[in-house]
């Protein structure tokens, strides 16, 4: 690697600066260390240039490689990348870039890369040796991530195998130091101290009810009582968060005159970046700002002139259950670990104040630390990974905290009934093409699928809308808008159909006119480009092989379909015409490509392609008890208030649906209607193959 020429950069002082010499030495020493940084001691911006600027970048050209810095989250690592990118005098994409699911901004020039666990994880499939790095910080380590807890492992077999040529570091704010670094060969640890300030504590006298409610009193009586300083509030996502801001906007007009009015920000992972990045943006003179955000802003990301926090003490984490097969988002009490980390973030400019939600007993029942990922998830994505490395005895494998067993053998007979794994438990040819796609291998068999049947582009384009977060605008207004969206394009076939026509209709509005079509039906147009990037790139890796002999398997297999074929296609191509037809646009999108839009009142072989890859995910209207079972454990699931199939008088007898939400009930998230005949055509193909 060539020496970057060094642009102008902005001087920073934070006090990792002052243990600059110590954290270099070590790391230059050792394989392995572990770094714990408080909060505010600027660890993630300046250690991984400490380790480009005074160690790889004057090693011998041929020795040089990147210095990579995982993230848990996706913010995260995109708003690092672009601070970093400007520290060093220069932008995104050269020497400082992210890489994260579907937005890769690294180029020949990329020195310095944070990416996601994520994305580092599946760099292993085409790289099993991460040959293009030199040194890899692991950051925000204690949060224990699903993928984080995989890469341990494999990155410590991949240190074995390069020796001296790749350093691990162990970044985290708040971690059990000595269990990681027992772990890591007994590596050496280092602190680094923060610009912390006393924090006062205070909890509640009595449990409250409604914790969003006593949030919003909560962040009022700051406004009005305390000194200036801006206040950030833990809610669990993004419903809570659009509802609390709306509250608070309502109760700010009958504050008195005399009181200065304060600004709203909010910060949850389904916002776009752009939208993210305010928060980080100087307050203005004199306004208090408050901010309400989920558990991202912990540890991942810091926002400056927070004085005062309020929190909520839960958190929404997904938990899996091996008996049921089915993993829900619940609202989960925080750890102790989570609500002193919480607290920190108002310390850091000046003596601020925690506001705790709850009572002092119940911090003191809360437990120590959260529980890792791998130990409460479903692991079907992480074994099939792991299988694709040639891991087959799962167990085996050297886990920092090994997962439940019972879990593993659950992901395992999920995968051979998916047919991506054999018998034997190896992995298959399908298998081993769902690696191909960053998503869930049960969503990337509904794509397969639909080019099984002719219908690629569409159950693409249905995919990736489901897959894109905050499509619509979330605020109580927006939402009345939204509702409105999806009633005028709302299909009985379903969610996955009412978002396809949703797609077309915005396709065939000029291009200069989108924006503001997007905003008459509450439709969020940054979301809408993203669904787009996302189409292209599951798209393009879709149509890297012709998969033939998949997909003859597939439809041979099936033999309803494999008999009706022909009608099928024929079907399909004489609606793609007739639906194409006076838009110019759309039928240039179809030209070239074997698939086309189907008609709108049907969608018949998109739903075929989505039992393919959520036959396991189906479910039946009992009406003796007047909802929905699960057609796997029977257990008792609701229409989300979201679905178009929710205001319905008459229930669909049988649904497919892509998740499960649990707030008060179970409830099915992106649903269709599918019937029993296409779910025993899915099953005569989803079987183990020897």
């Amino acid at each position: 690697m060539k020496k970057m020429t060094k642009p102008f950069r902005t001087v920073v002082h934070l006090p990792v600066e002052e243990a600059r010499g110590a954290i270099v030495r070590m790391i230059r020493r050792h394989n392995a260390v572990v770094i714990v940084g408080e909060t505010g001691s600027g660890k993630t911006t300046q250690i991984p240039q400490y380790v480009w600027d005074d160690l790889v970048s004057r090693e011998p050209p041929e020795q040089q490689g990147i210095v990579g810095c995982t993230q848990p989250r996706r913010v995260a690592a995109v708003s690092i990348a672009r601070h970093v990118a400007k520290q060093r005098g220069g932008s995104v994409g050269a020497e400082v870039a992210y890489a994260v699911r579907f937005d890769d901004t690294c180029s020949r020039q990329t020195r310095i890369k944070y990416m996601t666990d994520g994305i580092l994880l599946r760099e292993i499939q085409t790289d099993p040796d991460l040959s293009h790095y030199r040194c890899l910080l692991l950051d925000e380590a204690h949060e224990r991530t699903l993928h984080g807890d995989v890469l341990f492992g494999l990155l410590k077999d991949i240190v074995r195998r390069r020796k001296k040529t790749l350093t691990i570091v162990v970044m985290s704010a708040t971690l059990n130091a000595e269990h990681f670094s027992k772990f890591w060969w007994n590596a050496p640890i280092g602190v680094v101290h923060g610009r912390l300030y006393p924090v006062t504590i205070f909890h509640t006298v009595e449990p409250q009810a409604d914790y969003v409610e006593a949030a919003v009193s909560t962040l009022l009586q700051i406004h009005e009582k305390e000194e200036p300083g801006d206040v950030l509030c833990f809610l669990t996502g993004q419903e809570e968060i659009e509802d609390a801001k709306r509250i608070l906007e309502r109760r700010m007009k009958v504050m008195p005159s005399t009181l200065q009015e304060f600004m709203i920000l909010t910060l949850y992972s389904a916002m776009p970046y752009e939208q993210q990045l305010r928060v980080f943006e100087p307050p203005l003179p004199g306004k208090r700002r408050i901010i309400l955000s989920t558990n991202i802003a912990e540890t991942s990301i810091t926002v400056e002139g927070i004085r005062y926090v309020v929190d909520s003490g839960v958190v929404k984490a997904k938990f899996f259950s091996s008996k049921s097969g089915m993993e829900v988002l619940s609202e989960v009490d925080v750890s102790k670990a989570q609500a002193t980390q919480r607290a920190g973030r108002a310390g850091r400019m000046t003596a601020g104040k925690c506001f705790r939600l709850y009572t002092a007993q119940a911090f003191e029942s809360l437990a120590e630390n959260t529980v890792p990922e791998i130990q409460r998830s479903s692991l079907i994505s992480v074994v099939l990974e792991m299988k694709s490395l040639r891991i087959d005895r799962i167990m085996d494998f050297e886990f920092m905290d090994a997962p439940n067993p019972k879990a593993v053998v659950r992901a395992e007979e999920t995968l051979k009934l998916l047919g991506a794994l054999d018998r034997q438990g190896h992995i298959t040819r399908l298998g081993q093409r769902l690696i191909d796609f960053p998503i869930e291998p049960m969503a990337a068999i509904v794509l397969l699928a639909g080019k099984a049947l002719g219908v690629e582009r569409d159950v693409t384009i249905a995919i990736s809308m489901t897959m894109t977060e905050n499509l619509f605008f979330a605020s109580r207004e927006a939402k009345d808008g939204a509702d409105r969206c999806k009633a005028a394009f709302a299909k009985s076939a379903g969610d996955h159909a009412t978002l396809l026509g949703i797609y077309y209709a915005y396709k065939r509005v000029p291009k200069d006119q989108r924006k503001m079509w997007c905003e008459s039906n509450a439709v969020n147009p940054s979301q809408m480009l993203k669904a787009e990037d996302v189409m292209t790139q599951l798209g393009a890796i879709l149509n890297e092989h012709s998969d033939e002999e998949l997909l003859s398997t597939m439809v041979r297999r099936s033999p309803n379909l494999a008999g009706n074929g022909a009608a099928l296609h024929r079907k399909r191509r004489r609606e793609s015409e007739k639906d194409a037809s006076g838009d110019d646009e759309t039928s240039e999108l179809l030209k070239g490509q074997t698939s086309g839009m189907v008609k709108l009142r049907d969608f018949e072989l998109i739903r075929r392609a989505l039992c393919y890859g959520f036959s396991l995910n189906a479910a039946f209207y009992n009406a003796k008890i007047g909802n929905y079972q699960t057609v796997v454990g029977q257990q008792v699931v609701h229409l989300h208030p979201s679905s178009v199939l929710f205001y319905q008088r008459k229930k669909p007898a049988l649904v497919v649906f892509n998740s499960v939400v649990r707030t008060t009930r179970r409830y099915m998230k992106d649903v269709s209607v599918v019937q029993e005949e296409w779910l025993r055509d899915a099953a005569s193909f989803l079987r183990p193959v020897a």
